[in-house]
C-alpha cells in the first residue's frame, strides 16, 4: 500500500513538477522542536467548548443527527514530502508526539503512511494536477467538492478519504463482500457488513478515515517553526475540519495559524490545550453513535479534562 500511494503521489506528473525539491522553504527550528508536547491553556466555558467543537469539526454527511464524525481507526503514520529530510523528520516526529499526547494510536517506525503532508509551490495548480492525473487519491469525494478545495485559495488544501466501516470490527465496507438483491432482469450487487448490534442508540457502522492529505504552499511556511507546521498539520490531518473562510477560528487554536486576521503577536506558537483535548475527546469517545451524541460526549469529556488540569 505504501508503495502504491507514493507512486500515485509522485514527484512529477507527465514531466511537470508537482512537489518542489528538498529545502524549498526556510524553516526556523527551535530547541523545543524535539521536546515534550507543551500546550498553552485558556479560560473556557461550556458554551465555548461546545462552540469550538461545532465550528471546528466538519458537519458530517447526513447532518448531526443522522451522520457521524469520522476518525482514523488504524494507527496514524505521518509522512512529509517537499522539505529537507531533516525538516520532514522533525515534523513527522512532532506529529507523532501530538497524536500520542491525545491518546491516539500511532504506528511504529517503517509503517505504511496514511497521513500525507505535502509542501508545494502552488496549491491550486497541484490540486488540479492531482485531480487530472491522480484522481483516485480523492476516493469517493464528489467532483464539486474537489473543485471547491482547489479553488479555496490556500495556503492549505486538505481532504480525507472516508469509508463506512463496521462499528464492531472496524472492517471497511468494500465490494469483496456482497449480497445479490432479487430483481427482475439483471442482478444488483451491493456491499454488505454483518452486525450483531441491537440498539436504538448505537449504530452498526462508523465513519472511518483511511487516508488524509494536506497540501501546504511553501511561501506561507517561511519563518514558521517546525513545531507550528507540525501542530497545524496534525490538527488538520487527524480531524475532518471545517474549511470555511467565513468561520473565525479562535486565535488560541493552532488552526488559526494562517488566518489573515491574526497579527504577528497573536500567531499561535504550538497546539493549544483546547486543541489537544478536542483531539483526545474525538478519539476516546464512542464512534458508533450519531454526530450529535458524539459531540455531547466530547463536550463532556473536554470539560472534565480541562477541570482536572486546572485543579492540578
Amino acid at each position: 500500500m505504501k508503495k502504491n500511494i507514493l507512486v500515485a503521489l509522485g514527484l512529477t506528473i507527465s514531466g511537470m513538477a508537482l512537489f518542489p525539491s528538498p529545502s524549498v522553504a526556510t524553516l526556523t527550528d527551535p530547541q523545543s522542536s524535539d521536546a515534550d508536547i507543551v500546550v498553552t491553556g485558556n479560560k473556557t466555558t461550556k458554551a465555548a467548548i461546545a462552540d469550538f467543537i461545532r465550528t471546528t469539526i466538519a458537519t458530517p454527511k447526513g447532518g448531526r443527527h443522522d451522520g457521524q464524525y469520522a476518525r482514523f481507526s488504524d494507527p496514524v503514520c505521518p509522512h512529509v514530502v517537499g522539505l529537507s529530510e531533516e525538516n520532514s523528520k522533525q515534523i513527522e516526529k512532532r506529529m507523532r508526539g501530538v497524536a500520542l499526547a491525545a491518546d491516539m494510536r500511532v504506528a511504529g517506525q517503517g509503517c505504511s503512511p496514511n497521513v500525507y503532508v505535502m509542501v508545494v509551490a502552488d496549491g491550486e495548480e497541484a490540486m488540479n494536477l492531482i485531480r487530472k492525473k491522480r484522481s483516485r487519491l480523492f476516493g469517493g469525494m464528489a467532483h464539486h467538492e474537489r473543485e471547491r478545495i482547489a479553488k479555496s485559495g490556500g495556503p492549505a488544501y486538505a481532504w480525507k478519504r472516508i469509508q463506512t466501516g463496521s462499528a464492531e470490527t472496524s472492517a471497511l465496507q468494500n465490494s469483496d463482500e456482497v449480497t445479490v438483491l432479487p430483481t427482475t432482469g439483471a442482478t444488483t450487487e451491493v456491499p454488505v457488513m454483518n452486525s450483531n448490534v441491537k440498539s436504538k442508540i448505537k449504530r452498526t457502522t462508523q465513519q472511518t478515515m483511511t487516508h488524509s492529505f494536506l497540501l501546504l504552499e511553501k511561501d506561507a511556511l517561511v519563518d514558521l517553526t517546525t513545531v507550528q507546521i507540525a501542530d497545524y498539520a496534525a490538527m488538520r490531518s487527524y480531524i475532518d475540519t471545517k474549511d470555511s473562510k467565513s468561520r473565525q477560528t479562535p486565535q488560541y487554536s493552532i488552526l488559526s495559524l494562517f488566518d489573515s486576521s491574526n497579527s504577528d503577536e497573536k500567531t499561535p506558537s504550538a497546539v493549544s490545550e483546547m486543541d489537544l483535548v478536542l483531539l483526545s475527546s474525538l478519539y476516546n469517545s464512542a464512534s458508533d453513535v450519531s454526530a450529535s451524541m458524539q459531540g455531547a460526549a466530547m463536550a463532556h469529556r473536554v470539560e472534565k479534562e480541562l477541570t482536572s488540569r486546572n485543579k492540578e
